[in-house]
């Protein structure tokens, strides 16, 4: 929903709330504060003063009543002046134009809303197309009007059902399509029916369209690339480092909502040979390690857990003895073995085909999974502009396909590392939920 407020006349408007400016004080109704005030001050009403921070509360309260006063009557916190204006009667219902200015204001607020946004507020929603004054209008919404909601959703739309029942002439009919249900709700129940029989049918056409419009720009990025390679002079060298987006049936077909950008970040380590790939799978992100040799990809990742197990001992060590040592700013620690990265300088005739091994965390929840997952990639061509690859990823499947397709020799960042996904960062994970 949007954030704006309606501000008018020393009031403020949203979700709702009448409030005053700027000390957003709400109106509490008279009886509740002859109730706090008189005859004498009650705990009550020393809380209203307390929580406002002193006399912002009563200066609300007279706002609210359309109260006059002259400054000099406005003494400490304004309890006795507050005693005096109640004892007069002067809070006993709201000035009609006050009343007129709060539903104005109210009704410029819900305009700002679209279907979507209102459909979680039954009675604002039929407020702002079906009522006026709390009565049936079928002259302020003409058209049809649809709600969006989650395909499997039963309390939310059913109370925008109930709500729509409630008002007489009313109308409503729901379209189940790919992706959501929708509400469709209007005085003619002819253009009701035939707006809930078309969704399924629009929703896909829509979905369509956007999935074509999406890989024409994915597309254009790479080929974009592909250009530069063209326009490139000197000897030709590639290597698998860049930025890819990704293409995974599986996800795309299975969490939609989620499958828009995936993508892969491949950056060289300080190893020859081995190369570190962050990715964001719509569900899952992570680091992959990867090289054309299996055996080295492994040892890389055992040593890798050695560092981090020792790094995590002498963190636990320094804790538990107290240190209070100060220490030095510590140069970047490079990737890999310790070692000064060392740029690899690939061949045309270099191997296609890489191992992996991956870690990763879901993204919703951030459950990690630390026992790493195997796969390959396998490049298709000498300039590695785009490779499929075949892995296994928890919650998704084993020997999962994947195709990328590189838009850029450069990588924005460095992404996650493999200790991110480590077995300690899953326990640390697991004792921060309980904590």
């Amino acid at each position: 929903m949007p954030s704006e407020e309606v501000v008018r006349d020393g009031f403020s408007c949203a979700y709702g709330r009448f409030y005053t400016t700027p000390h957003k004080g709400e109106r509490v109704p008279g009886s509740v504060l002859r109730a706090a005030f008189l005859p004498r001050l009650t705990p009550q009403g020393n809380k209203y003063i307390r929580d406002s921070y002193g006399g912002d509360f009563v200066r609300s309260q007279l706002k609210h009543y359309g109260v006059a006063y002259d400054e000099e009557e406005f003494t400490g916190n304004g309890t006795l002046l507050l005693k005096k204006v109640l004892q007069a009667g002067k809070c006993d219902q709201v000035p009609p134009h006050l009343a007129k200015l709060r539903d104005e204001m109210h009704a410029e607020w819900l305009i700002q809303l679209t279907p979507e946004e209102i459909s979680h507020h039954p009675e604002w929603a039929m407020e702002k197309y079906f009522l006026t004054s709390g009565k049936p209008d079928g002259a302020k919404t003409t058209t049809v009007v649809g709600f969006p909601f989650d395909k499997h959703s039963s309390y939310s739309s059913g109370k925008l059902r109930k709500a729509a029942d409630n008002i007489s002439g009313l109308h409503h009919a729901t379209g189940y399509g790919p992706q959501t249900q929708m509400i469709f709700v209007g005085w003619d129940s002819t253009a009701v029916n035939r707006a809930a029989k078309r969704h399924a049918g629009d929703e896909a056409k829509a979905m369509k369209a956007a999935d074509e419009e999406r890989e024409a720009e994915r597309s254009e990025s790479h080929s974009n690339y592909l250009k530069t390679l063209k326009r490139k002079k000197g000897p030709k060298t590639y290597s698998p480092v860049g930025t890819y987006i990704v293409d995974c049936e599986e996800i795309e077909r299975e969490w939609p909502d989620q499958a828009d950008d995936l993508s892969l970040d491949i950056c060289e380590t300080g190893e020859p040979g081995i190369y570190e790939a962050s990715f964001d799978f719509g569900i899952l992100e992570g680091v992959m390690i990867m090289g054309t040799d299996q055996m080295t990809v492994e040892q890389y990742c055992s040593q890798m857990d050695g560092e981090s197990d020792d790094e995590n001992d002498s963190s636990e060590e320094e804790r538990q003895s107290g240190s209070k040592r100060k220490h030095a700013v510590a140069a970047p620690k490079s990737r890999g073995r310790g070692r000064p990265p060392k740029k690899t300088k690939p061949s045309p005739s270099q191997s296609r085909k890489y191992h992996l091994k991956l870690r990763c965390a879901e993204t919703m929840e951030g459950m990690i999974y630390y026992q790493p997952e195997n796969g390959t990639i396998t490049f298709q061509g000498n300039n590695m502009a785009s490779f499929t690859g075949k892995a296994s990823f928890p919650c998704v499947g084993t020997a999962v396909p994947f195709t990328a397709r590189k838009t850029s020799d450069t990588v924005h960042g460095h992404g996650n590392s493999w200790s991110d996904y480590s077995e300690a960062a899953y326990e640390r994970a697991r004792v921060g939920r309980w904590h």
